[in-house]
């Protein structure tokens, strides 16, 4: 630095504000790569119905857990986690995360489409790549409404699904194959149901191929899990497809999926839900 500033011959008087600004500038370097850190965020195995990204799902529910009955239903859904902190750097990095996702239910038979439920999430996640071994910590808010088409039609009543929970999550990576287990404890409920749950998914990426010229990688993932509040009912999704990776970690993915178990709509958490569909997923 020194010997830049004596070749340009600057004046003495300008060499301390010069060693202030690129201390400064360092010091905001390093500032930028500690908070909002390029590292892969937290994600949910790939056939949870607690999504990542832009979500379009369309499906015949076969078994309804709503009073439409059996029908045709659509799903939109939002929801992503943005790491925030870098609390360890260089190839095993440790992040602190935040995390929002909604859920939206229509029944696609309904003359209106009426809207059936949403569902909504936030909350802050830790998340670790440590080789092999993904462990992770989830720390979040649950909400669910009914919709008003079908509070006007059936004369419902949202139940108050109002509660906090913690989830905790290790995942295991050999080859294209991940498995993930987690654990979860529900830490305040409104509805009484305080207790806990287990999963376990599997989820299968395979190398890319060029058919047509087109990038793109075939994925299968399942996903199970089971909930002290539905009396420990195993409920199992699946998804099939294939994904067409962009720039980053920019993603656009086609797969058919099913749901064999117990609602995954909260405000019908009790009643037993069978699907089969297809969804689109882009992720940004």
């Amino acid at each position: 630095m020194k010997g830049i500033l004596k070749a340009v011959r600057c004046p003495s008087s300008v060499l301390p504000v010069l060693t202030v600004l690129s201390v400064c500038t360092s010091s905001a370097l390093r500032a930028q790569s500690r908070f909002l850190p390029d590292v892969a965020p937290f994600e949910y195995p790939s056939a949870s119905p607690r999504t990542f990204g832009l979500v379009g799902r369309y499906f015949r529910a076969a078994t309804s857990d709503n009073a439409f009955g059996a029908s045709t239903e659509g799903e939109a859904a939002i929801g992503g986690n943005l790491p925030l902190v870098l609390l360890r750097g260089g190839t095993r990095p440790i992040a602190l995360g935040f995390g929002a996702e909604v859920y939206g239910r229509f029944n696609l038979t309904n003359p209106k489409s009426a809207l059936v439920s949403n569902d909504w999430t936030v909350g802050f996640n830790l998340k670790a790549d440590l080789g092999r071994w993904r462990p992770a910590f989830e720390l979040y808010h649950e909400s669910s409404h009914l919709g008003d088409e079908y509070r006007d039609i059936f004369d419902a009543s949202r139940i108050d699904w109002t509660r906090e929970l913690a989830t905790g999550w290790l995942g295991y990576v050999a080859g294209p194959i991940t498995v993930t287990g987690g654990i979860t404890r529900v830490l305040r409920d409104q509805l009484d149901l305080t207790g806990w749950a287990g999963t376990l998914a599997a989820d299968y990426r395979g190398p890319l191929v060029r058919p047509l010229g087109i990038r793109l990688a075939p994925v299968v993932g399942v996903y199970a899990d089971s909930w002290q509040d539905t009396d420990w009912k195993i409920s199992t999704s699946a998804r099939i497809g294939v994904a067409l990776p962009g720039s980053g970690r920019r993603e656009f993915g086609f797969g058919l999926i099913g749901h064999w178990g117990r609602s995954t709509q909260r405000q019908f958490y009790l009643k037993p839900s069978q699907y089969y569909g297809a969804e689109l997923r882009f992720v940004l």
